[in-house]
């Protein structure tokens, strides 16, 4: 006997349907999706189905809903918009970052006292619930936004008398205190990219389903140990990050 298509067959039906018209051109940029009507009596699936389809395709960055209208097929860039450029350099006045540095502060950072979740106990190398202190700052670069963020676990303040005094400063200046100390400092960085939640989006001012680039830079002693780590995040939409690489 054969067997019946479930809802959830047919959701996933309409939403590949949809896919493969938007890979082939059949659906071009700019070109507005079928409304939930059509889609209704196209592939025979329910008024929420045939949103459930959509949402899909906005979560994958493929199209964008506008509230009134419908839903448009997103533009491909082949090549970037905007190249950041992620470097560190030090010179006797401290340290710079050849990408946040070039962007300008929109509001009075936010600073505050957590205790590192799973994850952040995870990228920070210290137990969960170790207490980390958190600079938060929100930059723009013309209509271009970031938000930048940079941890402190409490075992790197008390290990610099500076930090002690104020843990809430920017990364260059955080860097140039623990090389003060006397720290020996190495940097990694890693790139994610993840679709936006609706603080990033709304922090950003980028449309739901936009992809965002998640940078995380740590920088470690000569044990490998944690002592702060950076993270950017931005719009991936027309975004290239260029790296210098340097043989080990």
């Amino acid at each position: 006997m054969a067997k019946t298509a479930t809802a959830k067959d047919k959701t996933n039906h309409a939403a590949q349907a949809l896919r493969d018209q938007i890979a082939d051109g059949t659906l071009g940029a700019g070109d507005w999706l079928p409304s939930e009507s059509q889609l209704i009596a196209e592939y025979g699936i329910s008024r929420y189905a045939a949103r459930q389809a959509v949402a899909r395709l906005v979560a994958e960055g493929l199209v964008t809903s506008v509230d009134g209208k419908g839903t448009y097929v997103r533009p491909r860039r082949e090549r970037a918009r905007h190249a950041d450029t992620r470097t560190l350099t030090r010179s006797p006045g401290g340290f710079a970052d050849a990408d946040t540095d070039t962007w300008d502060q929109v509001e009075d950072p936010a600073t505050y006292r957590t205790t590192a979740t799973e994850d952040l106990a995870l990228a920070l190398g210290v137990p969960e619930h170790t207490p980390v202190f958190v600079t938060d700052r929100l930059l723009s670069r013309g209509e271009r936004r970031m938000v930048q963020r940079l941890c402190v676990p409490f075992p790197t303040v008390t290990q610099v008398p500076a930090l002690e005094t104020d843990p809430f400063r920017t990364p260059g200046d955080t860097y140039t205190e623990l090389a003060a100390a006397g720290l020996d400092l190495t940097w990694s960085e890693s790139v994610q990219a993840v679709i936006a939640s609706p603080d990033d989006a709304a922090s950003l001012h980028s449309a739901p389903g936009t992809p965002v680039l998640i940078t995380r830079r740590t920088a470690t002693d000569p044990t490998g140990r944690v002592l702060v780590m950076e993270e950017t995040r931005r719009s991936a939409d027309g975004t290239q990050i260029t790296y210098r690489i340097t043989p080990v």
